[in-house]
Parts: C-alpha cells; sequence; structure tokens
C-alpha cells in the first residue's frame, strides 16, 4: 500500500492516478470516498463541522484499500492515522508557497481556507501546522516543483521497487 501525504493542492490525486495506473493497481482518494458516501466537503463541514469529517476521515482510512491511496491534507492529524499510515509506504508531496499561490488560485472548495485572513495566509497556517508531522511519516519526500507528473511516477517507482529489493 502506498499512501500519498501532502499539503492542499500538492498534487496527490493527480500523482496517486499515475502512479496506480503505472504500477497496475487499485487507486482510491479519500475525499473522494467520503463525498460518494456523505456529499460535499463543504456541506460537511458546513452541517456538522470539522470534527466530523475527521472522523469520517478515520473511518475511511482504515476500511478503504487500494494499491495507491491519496489522503487528505489533514488526514496526518488524527493519530489513529498515522497509525495506518505507517503500515504502508509513506510518500509525501511537498511543495513550496508560490507552487501553493498557483494551485490555491484556482480552488473554490477547500473549507479550511475561507477566512478573512486570505487563502495563501491560511495555507500556510495549516501547512505550518502539519509540516512536520509530514516529514515524520515520510517513507520519501518527493519535491514537485518543476516536475512532471511523470517524473514524479518514476521518483516514486524507483523508490518503490528499491524498497522490495
Amino acid at each position: 500500500m502506498i499512501y500519498l501525504i501532502g499539503p492542499m493542492a500538492s498534487g496527490k490525486s493527480t500523482v496517486g492516478k499515475a502512479l496506480a495506473k503505472a504500477l497496475d493497481t487499485t487507486f482510491l482518494d479519500t475525499d473522494e470516498v467520503i463525498v460518494m458516501s456523505h456529499g460535499s466537503i463543504p456541506q460537511i463541514f458546513a452541517e456538522h463541522g470539522e470534527e466530523h469529517f475527521r472522523d469520517l476521515e478515520v473511518a475511511t482510512l482504515r476500511a478503504t484499500q487500494a494499491g495507491v491511496l491519496a489522503t487528505g491534507g489533514g488526514a496526518v492529524l488524527r493519530p489513529e492515522n498515522r497509525e495506518v499510515l505507517r503500515r504502508g509506504t509513506v510518500v509525501y508531496l511537498q511543495m513550496d508557497e508560490d507552487t501553493a499561490a498557483r494551485r490555491l488560485a484556482r480552488s473554490q472548495d477547500r473549507p479550511l481556507l475561507a477566512g478573512e485572513d486570505g487563502v495563501l495566509q491560511r495555507w500556510r497556517q495549516l501547512f505550518a501546522a502539519r509540516r512536520d508531522i509530514y516529514e515524520d511519516l515520510a517513507d520519501l519526500t518527493v519535491m514537485v516543483e518543476g516536475k512532471s507528473v511523470n517524473e514524479l511516477v518514476a521518483l516514486i517507482q524507483g523508490h518503490v521497487i528499491s524498497a522490495t529489493r
């Protein structure tokens, strides 16, 4: 099992789909699984709050089996999720602030980025709170800047193949 972790907009879903295809295995995204069963993430946050969403995330991560699994950016916050992640290979997709700013400018549906501080400032706060956890969990850290999806997949594949030898 390969788990992709990292901040919002780091490319976990995009890279995950391509990686699963390259490895001829299944791909799932925990956020997509939650949306299929419970409705949109903004709706869940509005009606039930972040803690309820995090509870759904825990249940989804525990129950979901796939060759490659993209997690939500905040999935690492719960200790029970970190326990699950440690059972597989954890790949941290790292990105710099400029890349985050470009990618988040196109996004309108991220409830944790709403607020008066502005999207990038809120992203900085969330990233600062999660960075050490991402780094601690990672078996492999891949910087996404300047790399195509295919290059990222090749880097991850190389790590996975050498780790299984």
